[in-house]
């Protein structure tokens, strides 16, 4: 009983999550590179994954919670109720974060040995297996027993994260065999997200947002929202918007860090002495 008890709270342990949230990390990158090209040949460092942040980290949140996400979907409950937990999104955040632009590529490397694929193998297996015994009387409880969705379910939730990968792929867009493809957001989708971070920290009554009201901040988005559109239509001011991505980009996710190794390797490669050769005419 106390085994069992163990083996149930196991899950939830800080460390598994880490090296579960890690291996999944690990291997979503180790694909990319594979679908792309080597480093070698893009000329090193990061920049195959120097597409869209944010659509990687969306694909690899989906396949994190890819078993409870299905496995909600077909018990009929709330898909992205496993999504509610902020501390562990940042967790799994964070973990993404530094196996993908880490500087000099540390934590890939790390997550790359031999040891650590083992144990964080051998953690997932713990993971699997309670995730399809929950799934299959989580279905018999809500199917009365039925063999097939019994079945259906505890296979989709064991699976998980391979169920999902094709949707990953759509969102990076793998499938269309581009080295440079990816699922590009769009000036739109890009405003929407950061006027939907405003309603957001309107609601929690965040400092940011000055103590304005929702009424006000609404007033306020719809005239500068049709003022930058206008502007946009009549001198293409939504330039500024590539720019800032663009340094945030270079900065924050493997550019500015992939030159910095590119220095250092730089001021490592030993001085070769220039020596003079003759020939026979000399």
């Amino acid at each position: 009983m106390n085994a069992r008890l163990i083996l149930r709270q196991l899950p939830n342990h800080l460390i598994f999550r880490i090296l579960h949230y890690s291996l999944i990390s690990q291997q979503l990158r180790d694909e990319l590179v594979v679908s792309a090209g080597s480093f070698r040949l893009k000329g090193g460092g990061n920049k195959v994954l120097e597409w869209q942040p944010f659509v990687l980290w969306l694909a690899n949140l989906l396949l994190n919670y890819a078993g409870d996400i299905l496995g909600n979907l077909l018990l009929g409950s709330l898909p992205l109720e496993p999504l509610c937990n902020t501390a562990d999104i940042l967790l799994s955040s964070l973990i993404w974060y530094c196996i993908f632009y880490c500087p000099f590529d540390l934590a890939h490397a790390v997550t790359s040995t031999l040891a650590f694929r083992i144990l964080a193998t051998a953690m997932s297996t713990i993971s699997q297996v309670q995730l399809i015994d929950r799934g299959v009387h989580l279905a018999g409880q809500v199917y009365e027993n039925a063999p097939i969705p019994m079945l259906v379910v505890g296979t989709v939730m064991g699976s998980g994260a391979e169920v999902l990968k094709p949707m990953a792929s759509l969102l990076i867009n793998r499938c269309q065999r581009n080295q440079m493809a990816y699922l590009k957001l769009s000036n739109t989708s890009k405003v929407a997200l950061f006027l939907s971070l405003l309603f957001m920290l309107e609601i929690y009554k965040n400092p940011m947002i000055m103590g304005i009201n929702r009424h006000q901040l609404m007033v306020y988005i719809l005239v500068m929202t049709t003022a930058f559109k206008f502007l946009s239509l009549c001198y293409r001011t939504d330039h500024i918007i590539w720019l800032l991505e663009h340094h945030i980009r270079y900065t924050l996710f493997g550019g500015f860090s992939r030159d910095l190794s590119k220095f250092f390797q730089r001021l490592l490669e030993p001085k070769v002495r220039r020596t003079w050769a003759f020939t026979e005419f000399d």
